[in-house]
């Protein structure tokens, strides 16, 4: 279990067990002293540790480094063996008889690395001639069966951190599409499923991101700033990981409750870069396939219908809230599939399509004003929803969004119309107002927050 995990919800429940009467408040204050006292002691074994590991794992390779021309191509593997097996053994020992389960960890993670020292030795002792990305996928694949044989979280991490290098290489550097990332991600869901790992699970969710972030870069949807292509693909992107989000608010496994904050944190960033009014609009639109964007939409769309589905059943709101909630949801998916078809070019030969592509994005400043007042509505609902459950970090990302949206709108309106210096000094006069009354008003929700939680 993890400890964090466990003293915050433990510190939840003392107050109801204080009022039932089954702890007294000075025991209460005894047991989280207790268990904040050992999970500072944990913290600081389990750093040591890994750093003990980091530095160990580095002392072999540069050992090898300096010695690589003095020792026989036996001895070479010879040693690599041994130093994979040592590490093993000595994981093995430190979790079952001695006792000592942070300096496992740092063991698993010590094999991790000698493993990445491994396939590079080898690939140097036998001049083996591949593609680059494929070692770092093989590393990869290596603590992943590590972290989850020995059900481990650095090693999970470390795995994570290899799979984001291999994902950046092969789709940033050499501009091919890494489609066994999938499998990847598919099979490091089950250790994860298994445990409570936040920080692993939380590198997941990066690393997906991250691996559709690389779909940028690919030669078939032309040159960063040449090509709608991008804005069509960033559309869908938005959508699709707005459904991942809505899946993962309704759920309460460990896995759905680490990703859900990035993942919202992502969708969020995505609707705030559709508010500028002049964002993508000096593109001209190719005329070319649509079929294949049409099923795109369609599959983002199912997940994100999916998605608000699920969220709207596990809602507990009134009937008339709901109704704003599923409005706002659908007015944010028909916005991103007008950004796919900034023409309308799907709704030709239906009834009213020549209306509705009239009003289509980039078309004029309808669909900035558009996308600001759903911004809006959207941040409202995510502000709301952070307090009916309870989520704090949910509340300060609705505020820092509606921040960022002002200062934002400002710079838009007001940066060719005032002189630079009345632009600065009204701009701090403005942001030392709105930000004390923000501040407040967050403060405030937040201490109303931890009163229900001790209610």
């Amino acid at each position: 279990m993890n400890d964090r995990g466990f003293g915050k919800r433990l510190a939840q429940e003392l107050p109801r067990w204080q009022k039932e009467g089954w702890v007294s408040a000075e025991g209460g204050q005894a047991i989280l002293a207790d268990l904040d006292a050992r999970h500072q002691k944990l913290a600081w074994a389990s750093s040591l540790a890994l750093i003990g590991a980091l530095l160990l794992g580095i002392g072999v390779i540069t050992w090898f480094a300096a010695h690589w021309n003095e020792i026989s191509k036996l001895m070479k593997l010879v040693l690599i063996f041994l130093a994979l097996v040592a590490s093993h053994v000595a994981h093995g020992f430190c979790q079952t008889r001695g006792a000592l389960p942070k300096l496992a960890q740092g063991m698993a993670f010590l094999s991790v690395l000698f493993f990445g020292a491994a396939i590079m030795l080898i690939g140097q002792i036998y001049h083996i001639d591949a593609h680059f990305p494929d070692g770092i996928a093989l590393w990869a694949a290596g603590g992943l069966l590590t972290a989850w044989l020995l059900g481990s979280q650095p090693a999970m991490v470390t795995s994570i951190a290899l799979a984001a290098l291999w994902t950046w290489t092969e789709q940033v550097e050499y501009r091919a599409m890494n489609w066994p990332l999938l499998g990847y991600l598919t099979l490091a869901t089950v250790p994860l499923l298994r445990h409570d790992w936040k920080i692993a699970a939380r590198g997941w969710g990066g690393l997906s991101i991250l691996w559709m972030i690389g779909w940028h870069a690919q030669p078939w949807i032309g040159e960063v700033w040449e090509s709608y292509a991008h804005i069509r693909l960033f559309a869908l992107q938005v959508l699709g990981i707005a459904g991942c989000w809505a899946l993962a608010q309704a759920s309460e496994h460990p896995l759905a409750r680490a990703v859900r904050g990035d993942f919202l944190l992502a969708a969020l960033i995505g609707a705030f870069v559709f508010t500028f009014p002049d964002f993508a609009s000096h593109h001209a639109v190719p005329a070319g396939e649509m079929a294949p964007w049409f099923a795109a939409l369609v599959g983002a769309a199912a997940l994100y219908a999916a998605g608000i589905l699920r969220l709207v059943r596990a809602s507990d709101l009134a009937t008339k809230r709901l109704r704003i909630v599923i409005a706002l949801s659908t007015c944010f998916a028909l916005l991103l599939a007008f950004e796919v078809f900034p023409q309308g070019d799907f709704l030709r030969g239906i009834p009213q399509g020549d209306f509705l592509r009239g009003i289509g994005p980039r078309g004029g400043g309808l669909p900035a004003l558009l996308w600001n007042a759903l911004f809006l509505g959207v941040l409202y609902w995510i502000g709301d929803l952070g307090i009916r459950h309870g989520d704090r970090l949910m509340v300060n990302r609705a505020f820092i969004g509606f921040s960022i949206w002002m200062l934002a709108r400002y710079f838009d309106t007001f940066w060719s119309l005032l002189d630079r210096a009345l632009f600065f000094m009204a701009g701090g006069i403005l942001l030392l107002a709105g930000g004390g009354w923000l501040e407040r008003r967050r403060r405030a929700l937040l201490h109303d927050i931890e009163e229900r939680r001790q209610s």
